[in-house]
């Protein structure tokens, strides 16, 4: 129970780091690609303030009560930090930063390398590679087919694919889909929109994936039937 009560510590402490970091971090991102200064206006709301905090603490708590070991908790709490600024900054100008996603990479790299040279085994680097692929090819497809997708979220979808592999990246997707019907009912519900209201993919996939991370149930039942 202490070691349990101890993890709940460290990611309750991470989080509210991670939600206070958050806010000038992608302040800082969007007066990058922004002309309107204004756009970052929202992140002086002390609600949004607070829901980013708790969103770090549910998300950091998740990850150090479910990470499988210390390499996969460290790996993921280093992913949450350009995850959750992914979310905001998307949500509020539309955009993925590159720096964000080369972050992501980079830590998938380095995880990677880590656990290809202490297994003595390429079998993660091909597991990232497809699902990288996947995550790529998911988002091409519609584009191709005039169903407009944008270069960021294609790019975000891919590197998903390489970090939670083919299992999480379907589940992410899966979940993301789910919250953006329930997004759409509550438009629809309020009078506030319909189906034809845009919806930043960013803070829906971010959301999936933090889940897939934490419970990596199709992962799973990939890993079980022996594919990839």
């Amino acid at each position: 129970m202490s070691v349990v009560l101890v993890k709940i510590l460290i990611g309750a402490l991470f989080g509210v780091l991670l939600g206070l970091v958050t806010i000038p971090l992608s302040k800082k991102l969007i007066l990058s690609r922004s002309d309107d200064p204004g756009d970052t206006l929202p992140l002086k709301n002390k609600l949004l303030i607070a829901s980013l905090i708790v969103a770090g603490v549910l998300s950091a708590v998740g990850v150090m009560l479910t990470g499988e070991n210390t390499a996969v908790i460290v790996r993921n709490m280093v992913l949450l930090i350009p995850i959750l600024s992914i979310a905001v900054v998307d949500s509020l100008i539309r955009k993925i930063p590159n720096p964000l996603l080369l972050a992501m990479i980079l830590t998938q790299v380095a995880y990677v390398a880590y656990v290809s040279i202490t297994q003595h085994s390429t079998q993660l680097l091909i597991t990232s590679f497809i699902g990288a692929f996947v995550g790529l090819f998911a988002c091409t497809v519609p584009s191709l087919l005039k169903i407009p997708v944008g270069a960021g979220d294609i790019k975000y979808s891919g590197v998903i694919g390489l970090c939670i592999y083919l299992g999480g990246y379907f589940q992410a997707m899966v979940i993301m889909g789910l919250l953006a019907l329930v997004f759409y009912i509550v438009l629809k519900v309020s009078k506030k929109g319909d189906m034809k209201t845009m919806v930043p993919m960013g803070p829906l996939l971010s959301a999936g994936t933090v889940i897939s991370m934490c419970f990596p149930l199709v992962d799973s039942l990939v890993s079980e039937v022996g594919i990839f």
